[in-house]
């Protein structure tokens, strides 16, 4: 995959296409770079990215060891893990971006790649505040989908030049150095946190779960919207747990604003690409806004005994509770719908197939470790594992092949 990426045809396809409705341009490949410093950014604050194991505490806090010094490998590791990253990613922006600003766009997000890394360091080293990194991340998908429009638009956008791609290099490598100089002046509560997330990983990545880390996020989110004012939900039973994916969505509002931020990014991508992927582009954001509004379901039905508090069948609950989703997931449908020239059948398939993959996703049972393990030449395959982790995945697949022939 490797030599795959990083030997591309002189001409790419979609370059060299005269019928292509949007042709490659630079805009599309700062769109790329845009969308990988947001994630990049994000990725490595939630890291750490500076985090040390209890047995390494111990010596950091007990004994005059240099914390620089004993630091300085894990914060360089990671600079250069940054940098690797983001030239991937300016890699990739070689697909949409034309063939003569590869090695620029290379260079510049290798270079925001190493400044994704060292402004979390900087927060840890507690010489850079928390804002400038939440402004940034959040600045950089609003250039990407600025660039976005001006390549609908075939607004002539400018590719990274040299001078562009030396002052990134200058700036990260700034970053960099100043990151590895004060890498001695992070404290135990920096370790604490990136630890918790490092630990939450490992058990996720050891269990073959995503649940613990993705539980471990929404803890903190919830513990950073601090205190709320309690509101009274309906009287009756249907009504209330209506009420509460409402009040749910009222108390934070950002996961399903990113998902409509998706959805309109997918309806302006569907308006300028074939009927087939426009098909699949609907059927993801239609299940991508159902799987993020279905939050109260995921809780109710990995919480059997959550779920027997609140006295109803397991039917009339779980119908209750995929009101709002499918309400949500409606809107997306009709918003892609009239961007794009989709047949009437791929969108009704879209829609059906997006809401029911994310409703087996949502109502899928915690993941159970004690199925068939089917033993062979190279070693156990977990069919029971296998069978669990497709709920959900199976029918959007399903439904996307079916969605693209209909097309």
């Amino acid at each position: 995959m490797g030599w795959w990426l990083l030997t591309l045809p002189v001409v790419l396809p979609a370059c060299g296409d005269p019928a292509a409705t949007a042709p490659c341009s630079p805009a599309w490949g700062w769109l790329v770079v845009a969308v990988a410093a947001a994630l990049g950014t994000a990725t490595a604050r939630a890291l750490g990215p500076v985090t040390c194991a209890a047995e390494k505490q111990f010596w950091l806090l007990s004994t005059p060891i240099d914390r620089g010094a004993f630091l300085r490998p894990t914060v360089a590791a990671g600079l250069l893990a940054g940098a690797v990253a983001g030239a991937v990613a300016g890699r990739l922006a070689a697909f949409v971006a034309a063939p003569a600003d590869r090695v620029a766009f290379v260079l510049v997000a290798a270079a925001l790649g190493v400044g994704a890394v060292a402004l979390p360091v900087l927060v840890q080293c507690r010489i850079l505040a928390p804002a400038p990194v939440t402004v940034l991340i959040r600045v950089c998908p609003v250039v990407g989908a600025a660039a976005a429009v001006a390549g609908v638009a075939g607004v002539a956008v400018p590719p990274p030049g040299p001078a562009v791609a030396a002052g990134a290099w200058a700036a990260g490598a700034l970053l960099g150095a100043v990151a590895l100089v004060s890498c001695g002046r992070i404290g135990a509560p920096e370790w604490a946190t990136a630890a918790e997330t490092t630990t939450a990983l490992s058990v996720s990545a050891t269990a073959l779960d995503p649940a613990p880390l993705f539980d471990l996020v929404e803890r903190r989110r919830w513990l950073r919207r601090a205190s709320r004012r309690s509101r009274a939900l309906p009287h009756t039973r249907i009504s209330a747990l209506v009420g509460s994916d409402l009040l749910r969505l009222t108390r934070r509002p950002a996961p399903t604003a990113l998902a409509f931020a998706g959805v309109l990014g997918s309806a302006a991508v569907a308006a300028v690409v074939p009927a087939p992927a426009a098909a699949v582009l609907h059927l993801a954001a239609v299940f991508t806004v159902a799987t993020v509004s279905a939050a109260g379901l995921r809780e109710v039905c990995r919480e059997p005994d959550f779920a027997g508090l609140l006295g109803m069948g397991d039917r009339q609950l779980r119908l209750s509770l995929s009101v709002f989703p499918g309400a949500v997931a409606t809107v997306a449908a009709a918003v892609t719908a009239l961007a794009s020239d989709v047949s009437t059948v791929s969108v009704a398939i879209g829609l059906v197939g997006g809401c029911a993959a994310a409703y087996r996703l949502r109502t899928r049972p915690p993941i159970g470790y004690d199925g068939l393990n089917l033993v062979t030449a190279v070693g156990q395959l977990p069919v029971d594992l296998l069978r669990q982790w497709c709920r959900g995945p199976d029918l959007l697949v399903a439904s996307a092949w079916l969605a693209a022939v209909l097309a």
